[in-house]
């Protein structure tokens, strides 16, 4: 049942809220006088209801003089009291324009402008960046395609040097070239081959974990100075393999600050579940969900 409310509220704060459900005739009204903030003053009266110094700020911080900002104002107030007059404040739509902004700004203040640092997110912060540490510090990584000349484990003297031959015939084909991609790699490995010997060929991603590939393949794959580039053949434990240098992961040590840096916009998004279940444990809050008019959400 929580589960339900922490992705209700996540969709509502990602999206702005979702699409209004058709219009109920009339709910609670929605308030329309101006409210102060702390140590606010009186601009402006309008039809005896105020306006204040806080709008008049709000205005001009995105550009407007003083004297616009205002007029702005005195106009927000004006609008006000006419949609009010017009029945709007009892309108579904800004009922649920209202509550969408109540839940915004208890985001923007209790959650946003309070889990900024690493210690906010207490033992959370430090489980998931032990789990992504690698993203943070590790070695370079090479991705890299290889053509083989596959050969069985109990392959005869005489399997071995007919694979050589069309390894090298490969190679031939291949050592000058300049700028390969796995496509170039496979029609001129197909070409040279004519059919003489098994070929497998496949790209393997770059891994910054590494450890995965085999020590003779790897020790080929960082021979290569440039992507695009081949190695000579090594015989690795499933044939003679030419190595393409295709793609790399450069190394990265970051400092403290930069990890926090990049961490923290995922981090804050990952905890946000965590925190609208800390709230739902604090008001004791019991969630019923209707099962059976669940499918009827289909025709709305």
């Amino acid at each position: 049942m929580r589960s339900l409310l922490v992705l209700v509220v996540l969709l509502w704060v990602a999206c702005g809220g979702s699409k209004a459900p058709p219009p109920t005739p009339k709910g609670p009204p929605a308030p329309t006088t101006a409210q102060p903030a702390p140590g606010d003053v009186q601009v402006a009266t309008v039809n005896g209801k105020p306006v204040w110094g806080s709008c008049v700020q709000a205005q001009a911080a995105r550009g407007a003089s003083a004297k616009d900002a205002l007029q702005q104002c005195i106009g927000f107030e004006l609008l006000a009291q006419e949609a009010e007059r017009r029945g709007l404040a009892t309108d579904s739509e800004v009922a649920i324009a209202t509550r969408t902004a109540l839940v915004s700004q208890l985001v923007a203040q209790e959650y946003e402008d309070k889990f900024t640092k690493p210690e906010d997110f207490g033992n959370y912060w430090t489980r998931s960046m032990e789990r992504n540490k690698m993203r943070f510090d590790h070695p370079e990584a090479r991705g890299s395609v290889y053509v083989r000349v596959d050969l069985a484990k109990n392959a005869t003297p005489a399997d071995e040097a007919k694979a050589k031959v069309v390894i090298d015939d490969i190679y031939a084909a291949l050592k000058d070239e300049r700028g390969l991609m796995k496509p170039h790699v496979e029609e001129i490995a197909n070409r040279v081959n004519a059919s003489r010997a098994k070929l497998s060929i496949a790209a393997v991603p770059a891994d910054i974990k590494n450890g995965r590939l085999d020590d003779t393949y790897t020790a080929a794959l960082f021979s290569i100075p440039e992507v695009g580039r081949v190695a000579a053949p090594v015989r690795t434990p499933w044939g003679w393999d030419i190595v393409l240098y295709d793609s790399v992961v450069p190394e990265v040590h970051a400092t403290r600050e930069e990890m926090i840096e990049s961490a923290l916009p995922e981090i804050k998004r990952s905890y946000f579940p965590q925190w609208v279940n800390r709230i739902v444990l604090s008001l004791g809050v019991h969630i019923q969900v209707e099962d059976k008019n669940l499918p009827l959400l289909e025709n709305l």
